[in-house]
């Protein structure tokens, strides 16, 4: 009697799904990542795509409480959509669960994970630094570029080792949580080096076809070379000498006129 009535109950609701134009039988995902990686660049490539429902940060402090509303918060990743959507995910960088939760999203099975990092982790530190210190986050118009003097930031070096090695066992942790997952590996080099082939790349994972570049205006915000942007930079170089960071000294990525349009 009880699975009859399930079936049942299961049948009624996708009737009335079907005949208001709304589902829930989309691919489900996440963007994991680190702050200053790129996601917003593919953020708005997610929110770009009219077969793509794409939130934000809907896990950070500014949303919530850490710790507290994880259901709540995964809950809108489970609605009904019209019946157009073909994806629904959000952005979680790696602290914004705690290991709890961390713990009970991995239960969630269905959800397709794409991981974003950036092999330059320095570049990484300096970028969060200098939006931290600007309080501008996104750039849209490249004729509004921050002058560099106004940029310039110091970097703790006594802290620098431990920043960088807490960005690589986060990122070793996601590898290891999602092993055997659906998962899709996404380098910043990568993506803003091959955007077009990147961002359809990650659509397609997803299960959409559609998405705009016309509608991904972000424009490159830190392009100068590290010793400009670095206020010690003489400091910091001593630091990474003879570690297995030195060469993010020497990674000038973006001394060069890029035609891609990044957030970074």
């Amino acid at each position: 009697m009880i699975r009859v009535h399930s079936a049942l109950k299961a049948a009624s609701l996708w009737a009335m799904s079907h005949a208001s134009g709304v589902h829930t039988q989309y691919t489900r995902f996440v963007l994991i990542g680190h702050a200053r990686t790129g996601s917003n660049l593919l953020l708005d490539v997610f929110r770009s795509s009219p077969e793509v429902e794409m939130f934000h940060e809907i896990f950070s402090a500014d949303n919530r409480i850490i710790g507290q509303g994880f259901n709540e918060g995964i809950s809108q990743l489970y609605a009904e959509y019209a019946r157009c959507i073909r994806a629904v995910g959000c952005k979680i960088f790696y602290n914004h669960l705690t290991n709890e939760e961390w713990a009970e999203f991995e239960k969630l099975k269905e959800f397709k994970i794409l991981h974003l990092m950036r092999r330059n982790r320095l570049r990484t530190l300096v970028s969060l630094a200098i939006a931290f210190k600007t309080d501008i986050w996104l750039q849209t118009n490249s004729r509004k570029k921050i002058p560099v003097e106004h940029k310039r930031v110091y970097l703790e070096p006594e802290n620098l080792i431990g920043q960088i090695n807490q960005i690589e066992t986060w990122e070793s942790e996601t590898r290891d949580r999602f092993a055997h997952r659906d998962t899709l590996e996404i380098y910043y080099e990568n993506l803003v080096d091959n955007f077009n082939a990147i961002a359809s790349k990650a659509i397609k994972f997803v299960g959409a076809d559609r998405w705009s570049s016309n509608r991904v205006a972000y424009k490159k915000q830190n392009p100068e070379p590290l010793d400009q942007l670095i206020l010690n930079f003489d400091e910091v170089s001593h630091v990474l000498k003879n570690t297995p960071w030195e060469n993010y000294l020497e990674w000038e990525l973006f001394n060069h006129e890029d035609k891609t349009t990044i957030s970074l």
